[in-house]
């Protein structure tokens, strides 16, 4: 049977390696919190992040996972703690560990201009039992508590450091430009709108009208290659004079959008088309 890798995938008869070295560290002193803070370096060090190399009792290996000296304040027992990207090295990351009571609340954010500071809750009697005996039956629920360390603070984290690095990551925002003009081109106009509401990036880029004109030509083939606002085009109703002559009028609303999913044939001995909007709530475009 090969042996558990991820902290998630440890059982009652067998921890992790890495997380099973990590405890050697602690005392009979410990506390539940302790625990907790333990398996979040091993919950970093899957993500790619490791103790910065600004610790002078690092050991030699890098990757080696240990707990530094100065880890928890004696006063107020807050823990703060650096942290460095396997890929990005030279920004450093700022794990900082705030107990009150029973609940540890942990924000994780890169130490760089216009960070964001990402921050969860974590009741530790949920994932810790105090009152084991063995190491092994000292956690509970991993899985949860990984998956949602990983979703609501190192993944996030990373991503910020590629943008800001300009490296390219398992992130849509940090793929080249030219790949995400290409990805929106095929989408619909609905997609599109949610889309510009991710964030301000794909909202500038959602508002290109280069984009709009290309959907406006793969949306209605008729339309004429003089329009000069293809979002405007797409965004109010159509005329007559920039599109094709089966197109009929009076099927648009004003400021809610239009596409190919929407059409309707009428008539099926004079092929003329129909195109109506949503029938369900009418979502109105971006604005400018």
């Amino acid at each position: 049977m090969l042996k558990s890798i991820l902290a998630e995938e440890c059982t009652r008869t067998k921890l992790a390696p890495s997380l099973e070295r990590i405890l050697n560290d602690l005392d009979r002193e410990s506390t539940h919190h302790d625990y907790i803070v333990a398996l979040i370096i091993v919950l970093l060090a899957e993500a790619g992040f490791y103790l910065s190399s600004s610790y002078s009792d690092r050991p030699q290996c890098p990757k080696l996972l240990y707990i530094p000296k100065s880890w928890k304040s004696r006063d107020t027992g807050i823990y703060e703690m650096y942290f460095q990207l396997e890929s990005v090295p030279d920004i450093e990351c700022k794990l900082v560990v705030v107990p009150l009571g029973d609940t540890l609340i942990l924000n994780f954010f890169p130490l760089m201009d216009g960070k964001t500071t990402y921050s969860i809750s974590v009741q530790t009697l949920k994932y810790v039992n105090p009152y084991s005996s063995d190491l092994c039956g000292r956690y509970m629920n991993l899985k949860a508590i990984s998956h949602r360390f990983k979703d609501q603070l190192s993944t996030p984290v990373r991503k910020d450091l590629f943008i800001k690095a300009g490296v390219m990551g398992p992130s849509l925002q940090t793929i080249p430009i030219e790949l995400k003009f290409r990805i929106l081109r095929l989408l619909d106009a609905y997609s599109i709108t949610k889309m510009a509401q991710c964030c301000r990036e794909f909202h500038d880029i959602c508002s290109e009208s280069q984009l709009w004109k290309d959907l406006l030509y793969r949306d209605f083939p008729g339309c004429y290659r003089t329009v000069s606002n293809g979002k405007d085009c797409y965004r109010f109703r159509l005329p007559l004079n920039c599109c094709s002559k089966k197109l009929i009028p009076g099927t648009y609303r004003k400021s809610y959008f239009v596409g190919r999913n929407y059409r309707k044939k009428v008539s099926p001995r004079r092929g003329d088309y129909a195109y109506e909007t949503h029938p369900g709530p009418l979502i109105p475009l971006i604005g400018n």
